[in-house]
């Protein structure tokens, strides 16, 4: 590429000019430190982009090692090699075999067997062990640091541990070693790992966020297999197995691996009926009618909705009920009962617009009115009464904006059908494209496949002026078979 097209190509990326780039700037920015200009992590992140290339790639490490920590994982994160159709990448990565996990209350909790591909592969330990050089002088802590890494996860585990006090920290070490024994303490820094689990989503991506989760059940099934536990610090660190559970199932359900999505799930109710919790049991079975609504299996997806909805009115959280209330209405409306769905929603949105209670777990923090009206948007469109679907869908993009980028690109994709249903095709295809650019900049398997199933659709309209230009500029970004 010639610097011209580098310059043409960034700014193209950057129409609204929040980085633009001269011919001048980017021999500037090439010949750093000499000339002074360090490229920024989101300059870096566009040039990445252009290269096909790791933004990591783009820097020496004693470059890396001058940015600021918040900036190095930004850095680690961007990685856009799946752009480059000579690289073997994919956004669909093979994930390690998982054993089933027995919930025996006795103490048989296997772990993972191991496999070459399973821990953190030498580049990621060079990259775990590059942030906490430039980060953490003492010694004796980072050896620490990076010990607990390791076993939690790699780079994205670091993020985690920084919510732990020294003490904390110290503690999970122990336990982690067999060197000390887990008590309360030990129990609520796993906590608080887990619950800042779903905050590092968009830095690093579901591939990365799967061997996270796995990693941290990992350790707690070694835990609860090993260690002679109260009642009460048994049940939660089983509640913690079933979090994790959800976490690694609904990310790996992002990625289109159903099955390992759905031996995750299978293995988290069976660890939230060991502790009796009504509101976890409700919301996997949700999770699991999602995968089967994916998968097109109207009558299995029914039948996890009918159990979510039972197991949910017996959990004191209202908004659990509210949440559970979008899987059901996806299996009715896939089921042919898209105005029972409706009214269900009515609900589910009065519901999700109570104030919240103690009683209300913090995963579900995404229920909300907005989130109800894109499966408003859903049942509507499966009922082909498109000008209420995309009402609906406006409604919920107003409400997400540009904080939630693939929740965005989700209801865009399901406003092309109902576009596509008015024969409204320039349309369809301007709103296609636009879900297309989302997916450059935060990679989703599942977003990916939604793409290609709509423009599946717009295939009667195959040589459409606008179809072809959209093809043409899905190639360009990168995103076609």
């Amino acid at each position: 590429m010639t610097a011209a097209q580098v310059v043409a190509a960034f700014n193209e990326l950057d129409p609204a000019g929040s980085a633009s780039m001269r011919t001048a700037r980017l021999y500037d920015l090439e010949g750093w430190p000499e000339s002074r200009r360090r490229p920024s992590p989101r300059v870096l992140g566009l040039l990445a982009r252009i290269y096909q290339t790791t933004a990591r790639r783009l820097v020496t490490d004693q470059t890396y090692g001058t940015y600021a920590p918040g900036d190095r994982e930004l850095i680690d994160a961007t990685d856009y090699r799946h752009l480059d159709p000579c690289q073997r990448t994919s956004l669909i990565p093979a994930v390690p075999g998982m054993s089933r996990a027995t919930m025996d209350p006795t103490g048989a909790w296997p772990v993972r067997a191991p496999a070459a591909t399973s821990g953190p592969r030498p580049a990621e330990c060079a990259a775990l062990f590059r942030a906490l050089t430039a980060e953490e002088a003492d010694v004796k802590r980072r050896e620490l640091l990076f010990e607990l890494a390791v076993v939690l996860g790699g780079v994205p585990a670091l993020r985690l541990l920084r919510h732990l006090t020294p003490d904390e920290e110290a503690r999970l070490a122990q336990a982690v070693q067999g060197t000390g024994r887990v008590d309360a303490q030990t129990v609520t820094a796993i906590e608080k790992l887990i619950a800042h689990c779903w905050e590092v989503g968009e830095t690093y991506g579901a591939t990365k966020l799967v061997s996270l989760a796995d990693a941290q059940r990992d350790v707690i099934a070694r835990l609860l297999g090993r260690e002679s536990l109260t009642p009460a610090l048994r049940d939660r660190l089983v509640a913690a197995y079933s979090g994790l559970s959800h976490m690694g199932g609904w990310l790996s359900y992002d990625l289109l691996d159903y099955a390992g999505a759905v031996r995750r799930y299978e293995e988290g109710v069976e660890a939230a009926h060991e502790v009796r919790h009504a509101g976890l049991i409700a919301h996997l079975h949700g999770c699991l009618a999602h995968v089967a609504v994916s998968q097109g299996k109207a009558a299995k997806a029914l039948d996890h909705a009918y159990a979510a909805q039972s197991w949910a009115m017996e959990s004191p959280s209202r908004l659990q009920q509210a949440a559970i209330a979008h899987p059901v209405a996806r299996a009715l409306a896939d089921a042919g009962k898209g105005e029972d769905g409706l009214r269900l929603l009515d609900r589910a949105c009065e519901l999700a617009g109570s104030p919240r209670t103690e009683e209300d777990p913090s995963h579900l923090l995404w229920c909300t009115p907005t989130i109800t009206q894109r499966n408003v948007s859903y049942c509507l469109t499966a009922l082909k009464r498109a000008d209420q679907a995309l009402h609906a869908g406006e409604r919920a993009l107003t409400g997400i904006g540009r904080t939630f980028p693939k929740t965005r690109g989700f209801v865009l994709a399901e406003q092309v059908t109902a576009l596509i249903q008015k024969r409204e095709i320039a349309a369809a295809a301007h709103r296609l494209e636009e879900v297309a650019r989302i997916i450059t900049e935060h990679p989703s398997a599942r977003l990916l496949d939604t793409v290609r199933t709509a423009r599946r659709r717009l295939h009667p309209w195959a040589t459409n002026t606008h179809v072809t230009a959209l093809d043409e500029k899905l190639r360009h970004l990168g995103v076609t078979a």
